[in-house]
C-alpha cells in the first residue's frame, strides 16, 4: 500500500490526445474512434483531424460471434472480490459468510479449491433450492445444465468450492446475509450454466484517409449471464451497413487527456496481490487488513497508507529492510505447504524459520531506538490539525486514557486552549485530508467500528457553532457582541465566566459595569448549563430510547417548558411529560426517581450522611420535610 502511495506520488502526467467522430445511419447515431488509440504528438493529431473529411466510406465490415464464458466456483478470493461488488468489505463479507457456514446454509468459506469435487451432488444441491425465490433460475439450469461444471485452475481436497448447502429465505436472513447467501447461489448456479455467446460486429471506415473504427456487440445468448446477474453485459447495436457506402460526418472531436497514476488497491484487489505474492492464507488475508485499518496504519476506500503507516515501512525500510519485503512470508508460508505436502519434515521448518526470524529480530533490537523516534514523530504529524488559533502553535488531538478525547494546544501550559470532542464510544478521533479555508485546520472524523463515520468537520467551525448557542443565552450579549468574542478568541460560557472584568470591557467595548453585569449573566446561564446537564444525564439513564424518539427530543422539549434541572423535572406536572413524548409509566418513573434524588440532596445538605438515607426511606421518611410530620420518641 505505500509502494503504491509512492508510485501515485511519483506519477508525472503524459498529455495525450484522442481522435473520434460521430455518425449517422437511418437515424442512429455511430460513434468510432481513430485507429491510432493515443496521439502522443499534438501536432499529429490536428493534422489527422485535419485531415478527417467527408465522404466518410465503409472500409471493412467484420462480423463474427464471442464466447463469453461461464465463471469458475468461488474459493474465498474470488468470493471477496465479488463480495466487494456489493459493498461488503473482506472482513464483513467473510464474517457474513461464517455465520451462514456456522447455520448450515454455504460450504466452508476458506477454501482455495475451484474445482467441485466428484462427491458433491449437485442434483441433490439443484432439488434443495426448488422451493425458493431462485424456483424460476434453477429450473432453467436443470434444463439447460452444462455437462460438466466450470472449473478453476486450483484444486485441493480439504474443502471444495464456496457453494449453498440448504434453502434460505430473505426473512428468515436478513438484507446483508440473504445478499450474501444470493450470491454464492447465483454464483453456484452460473458455474452449472452454458456459456453466453455474442455477435459481434468491427466497421473500418476511411475518411479521407485517416482510419476510424467502430465496434458493436449484441447478447444473443444469454447463458449464465440469465442467473448471475453481478456482471452486466453493456449491448451496443451497430446498424446494417455495407462495404463502399458512404455515411455522412455529423462531428470531429479531439479530446486531450492525461495519463492517470495507477489506483489504490482496494480491499479486494489487495487480497488477490496478497494471493499472488503468496502473502497470508486463504483464512488470514483479510483479517491481516481488518488489523492494519484498526491500528491507524491504512484507512478509506480504497486503501491509502496514514502517516504512522507509511513512517513503519520508511523506518524499517531503513533499518531492518527484509520484514518489509515480501520473501521471508513467501518463504514460510511455502514451508508451510511443504509440510502439509509432506515433502520437508516440521523440525527442518522450524530450524530455518527460527534462523531467518533470528536475523530479522537481531535488526530491529540494534536499529530499535531510531525506528521508534521515527514512528513517534509521524505519529505527532498524524494527530496535528494546524494552527491554535489562540498562540499559533500546533493543536493536536490527545487520547487520553478511558475514552476520553479532546484537541490541545502543544504550548500548553502556557496555553491552555482546547476543543472537547466526544467520548471514544462515538468513535475515535482521526484527522483527515480536508483542511478548513477559515482556520487552516483539518477536519476531523470520528470512526468506530461498525458504524458510519462522523464527520465533525473542522474542529474549530464545530466548536464556535455549537457554542454560540448558549452564549446567545446571555441577555446582555447581541449578535456584534458574539462576533467580537469569538474574534477574541472567547467561544464558550465558561471562558467568558472566567475571563477578566477589564478584558470584556476591552473585547467587548463596554464600560465596566455593563462587563461586570455580563460576568454575572455568565455565572448563571454557567449554572444553568451545569444543572442542564445533571439533567440530561438523568433522564438518559431512566427513560430508554424507542422508535421515533430519542432522550435528547425529549430533553429539548423540556428545556424548552422550563424544566432545566432535577428539581424543576420532580414538581413537574405528568401531563407536561406525557406532552414532551413520555409514556405514563415513564413519566411516573421520572417523577419517583427525580423526587427521589431531591430528597436525598436535601438530606445530604442539612447534613444527613449518606448510610442513613436508606434508613430513613424504610420508615417512611422521602424528604426533610416529612421529618416535621413525624412523631419524636423522648
Amino acid at each position: 500500500i505505500v509502494d503504491r502511495e509512492k508510485e501515485i506520488e511519483a506519477f508525472v502526467p503524459e498529455k495525450y490526445w484522442q481522435l473520434s467522430l460521430q455518425t449517422e445511419k437511418n437515424g442512429e447515431v455511430i460513434d468510432a474512434r481513430h485507429t491510432t488509440p493515443r496521439f502522443t504528438d499534438h501536432e499529429e493529431a490536428l493534422a489527422a483531424r485535419e485531415r478527417t473529411r467527408e465522404p466518410l466510406v465503409v472500409s471493412s465490415i467484420k462480423e463474427g460471434s464471442k464466447i463469453d464464458r461461464a465463471p469458475t466456483p468461488f474459493d474465498t478470493t474470488s468470493f471477496i472480490v465479488a463480495a466487494a461488488r456489493l459493498g461488503f468489505s473482506a472482513a464483513n463479507a467473510m464474517r457474513l459468510a461464517e455465520d451462514l457456514y456456522m447455520n448450515g446454509y454455504i460450504s466452508y468459506p476458506r477454501t482455495d479449491n475451484t474445482v467441485y469435487p466428484p462427491t458433491l451432488d449437485i442434483p441433490a444441491l439443484l432439488r434443495s433450492l426448488q422451493n425458493t425465490p431462485f424456483h424460476d433460475d434453477v429450473s432453467w439450469v436443470t434444463a439447460n445444465r452444462r455437462t460438466v461444471p466450470t472449473r478453476g485452475k486450483k484444486s485441493s481436497t480439504d474443502h471444495p468450492p464456496i457453494h449453498p448447502s440448504a434453502a434460505a429465505t430473505r426473512q428468515s436472513l436478513g438484507d446483508d446475509r440473504w445478499k450474501i447467501y444470493e450470491l454464492v447461489v447465483r454464483r453456484f448456479l452460473a458455474t452449472l450454466s452454458p456459456d453466453a455467446r455474442w455477435m459481434t460486429m468491427k466497421v473500418i471506415f476511411d475518411a479521407g484517409g485517416e482510419p476510424y473504427t467502430a465496434t458493436g456487440g449484441s447478447l444473443v445468448e444469454a447463458g449464465w449471464r440469465r442467473v448471475y446477474p453481478y456482471s452486466k453485459a453493456t449491448e451496443y447495436m451497430l446498424p446494417k451497413m455495407k462495404e463502399g457506402e458512404h455515411l455522412p460526418i455529423r462531428e470531429v472531436n479531439l479530446e486531450e487527456k492525461e495519463t492517470q497514476p495507477p489506483p489504490r488497491f482496494t480491499q479486494s484487489r489487495l487480497i488477490q496481490k496478497m494471493e499472488e505474492l503468496g502473502l497470508g492464507t486463504k483464512s488470514t488475508r483479510h483479517e491481516v487488513i481488518q488489523k492494519l485499518i484498526s491500528r491507524k496504519y491504512v484507512e478509506g476506500t480504497p486503501l491509502r497508507p496514514t502517516l504512522v503507516g507509511r513512517a513503519v515501512i520508511d523506518s524499517l525500510e531503513d533499518h531492518a529492510d527484509t520484514i518489509t519485503r515480501p520473501d521471508m512470508t513467501q518463504t514460510l508460508e511455502s514451508h508451510m505447504q511443504q509440510i502439509k505436502e509432506r515433502a520437508r519434515s516440521g523440525e527442518d521448518v522450524v530450524r530455518e524459520s527460527r534462523k531467518m526470524l533470528h536475523s530479522v529480530f537481531e535488526q530491529l533490537e540494534e536499529h530499535e531506538q531510531v525506528i521508534g523516534s521515527d514512528i513517534m514523530e509521524q505519529t505527532a504529524e498524524e494527530l496535528t490539525l494546524g494552527p491554535c488559533p489562540v498562540c499559533g502553535h500546533d493543536l493536536r488531538i490527545r487520547h487520553m486514557r478511558g475514552q476520553t478525547q479532546f484537541i490541545g494546544c502543544t504550548n500548553y501550559p502556557d496555553c491552555s486552549f482546547n476543543i472537547s470532542l466526544p467520548m471514544t464510544a462515538w468513535g475515535f478521533a482521526v484527522r483527515t485530508d480536508q483542511v478548513c479555508e477559515s482556520h487552516a485546520l483539518h477536519h476531523v472524523r470520528l470512526v468506530r467500528k461498525g458504524a458510519r463515520p462522523w464527520d465533525i468537520g473542522c474542529p474549530l467551525c464545530h466548536h464556535i457553532s455549537s457554542n454560540r448557542e448558549t452564549l446567545k443565552l446571555i441577555p446582555t450579549l447581541s449578535a456584534p457582541m458574539l462576533d467580537a468574542l469569538n474574534a477574541s478568541h472567547i467561544y464558550t460560557v465558561s471562558e467568558l465566566a472566567n475571563s477578566s472584568l477589564d478584558r470584556v470591557s476591552a473585547v467587548l467595548d463596554v464600560p465596566p459595569d455593563v462587563a461586570e453585569q455580563i460576568g454575572r449573566e455568565a455565572n448563571d446561564v454557567l449554572d444553568l448549563l451545569r444543572r442542564r446537564s445533571d439533567c440530561r444525564k438523568f433522564v438518559r439513564k431512566h427513560l430508554p430510547p424507542r422508535r421515533g424518539r430519542s432522550p435528547a427530543s425529549v430533553i429539548r422539549k423540556l428545556h424548552e417548558a422550563g424544566i432545566n434541572d432535577v428539581t424543576d423535572l420532580s414538581n413537574a406536572d405528568k401531563k407536561l411529560l406525557k406532552s414532551v413524548g413520555v409514556g405514563e409509566k415513564e413519566a411516573e418513573t421520572l417523577l419517583s426517581e427525580s423526587q427521589k434524588l431531591r430528597a436525598n440532596r436535601e438530606f445530604k445538605e442539612i447534613g444527613i450522611p449518606a448510610v442513613s438515607l436508606k434508613k430513613y426511606q424504610a420508615a417512611g421518611i422521602i424528604g426533610p420535610s416529612d421529618l416535621l410530620d413525624y412523631p419524636y420518641v423522648y
